[in-house]
């Protein structure tokens, strides 16, 4: 697919840290949907979940150093600029009044968070602003609720490129190439004392340890010595 500036399209968590994974779904998200650019956008104060295990500026710095040589991924700071609660909602609302109301904007989640979104404040609004893509491992069947199986069959649509035919309000489910890599796994083995390279950057693992995240006091490691 031809890449198009005529989309916007967001990937959005708290990559605590960022990892190998996150960063080859965002890729593979770009060239299926034929974008210039997929934007990171950081989760400043999460309201599903309990606090992150690094702050927000550092989990930041390290998105921007993982995609720095990456020219079709950019790190979207919106959350944490805003002075408000970290809600989607509210952040979809603010890209829409920033990009107009004609340009497809693609909001991508997990299927964990997509089973999840009937706790999302404003669930059923979000498609007034964007799509929803939300990424599945290959064979896996989901099993929604009643109410969100009728939400997903009012709206879903089976092919990408259908997204690019609205601005908003339709869901596809996209099959991505499974990486057995979590953040909790990354963040478990350094807080173990052994080393997350190949799942995280280099940069990204460099940044961890001169910072000393996620529990790590050792010594540094060369990259000629690992």
């Amino acid at each position: 697919m031809i890449p198009t500036a005529k989309l916007r399209v967001l990937l959005g968590g708290t990559f605590d840290p960022v990892h190998n994974g996150h960063l080859r779904a965002a890729v593979e998200l770009c060239e299926s949907l034929g974008a210039q650019q997929v934007d990171l956008v950081p989760a400043r104060d999460p309201v599903h979940r309990g606090p992150p295990g690094a702050p927000a500026l550092a989990r930041k710095a390290m998105l921007e150093l993982a995609v720095q040589q990456e020219p079709c991924l950019s790190v979207n700071a919106i959350e944490l600029e805003a002075d408000r609660e970290s809600y989607t909602l509210f952040t979809l609302q603010e890209l829409r009044e920033e990009i107009g109301s004609e340009m497809p904007l693609v909001l991508v989640m997990g299927m964990d968070a997509f089973l999840d979104l009937e706790t999302w404040k404003g669930w059923r609004s979000l498609l007034d602003y964007s799509h929803l893509l939300v990424m599945r491992r290959p064979g896996y069947q989901p099993v929604f609720s009643s109410q969100l199986e009728s939400f997903y069959m009012a709206h879903c649509v089976e092919q990408v490129n259908q997204l690019l035919a609205l601005s908003a309000g339709k869901i596809c489910l996209f099959e991505q190439t499974p990486l057995e890599v979590s953040a909790t796994q990354v963040r478990d083995i350094i807080s173990s004392g052994h080393n997350p390279r190949y799942l995280v950057p280099d940069s990204v693992w460099d940044y961890i340890q001169e910072n000393e995240l996620y529990g790590f006091t050792g010594s540094k490691v060369s990259r000629s010595a690992r």
